[in-house]
């Protein structure tokens, strides 16, 4: 009888820590798919700022003064922290790939989080990019509109 009980007490302590075990490697995955859910729209986010930054030259070409093109060119500076960003990117894609299967779940929250807060920064820049367009659009408009000393 003491056998029995010991090897009943020795088959639930070995189902527990398969569960555990399995818990684990749940949260571990979910965690992956979260990150790399957030990696690939930060990449789509990081696309279209670049494509957004690369079409304020031509909008403030249409709309600015030669001094005032000027400073909506210097937009394009930041277009290098866009690629640095995107290279940042594939090297997280590429430590993952390399490392998930042995990282601590205190690691990949870490990973999580930093992609979510690059993405809540970038969307802040991205605002402000809307805004800029907006302003531009706003002065072609008003450009486009004939004064009363154009008539004239």
């Amino acid at each position: 009888m003491p056998i029995l009980l010991a090897c009943a007490v020795l088959a639930l302590l070995v189902l527990l820590a398969a569960r555990r075990r399995e818990r684990r490697l749940l949260r571990q995955r979910d965690l992956l798919g979260e990150i790399l859910d957030l990696a690939d729209a930060l990449e789509r986010e990081l696309l279209d700022c670049r494509a957004r930054l690369r079409e304020v030259p031509a909008l403030a070409a249409a709309t600015l003064s030669a001094s005032e093109q000027l400073s909506a060119r210097a937009t394009l500076a930041a277009e290098p922290q866009v690629q640095d960003a995107l290279r940042d990117l594939l090297a997280h894609r590429l430590w993952l790939k390399q490392n998930s299967a042995s990282a601590s779940e205190k690691e990949l929250i870490s990973a999580r989080d930093a992609l979510a807060a690059t993405r809540e920064s970038l969307a802040r820049q991205m605002e402000r990019l809307a805004d800029v367009r907006a302003d531009f659009e706003q002065s072609r408009g008003v450009s486009a509109t004939p004064s009363i000393h154009d008539a004239e």
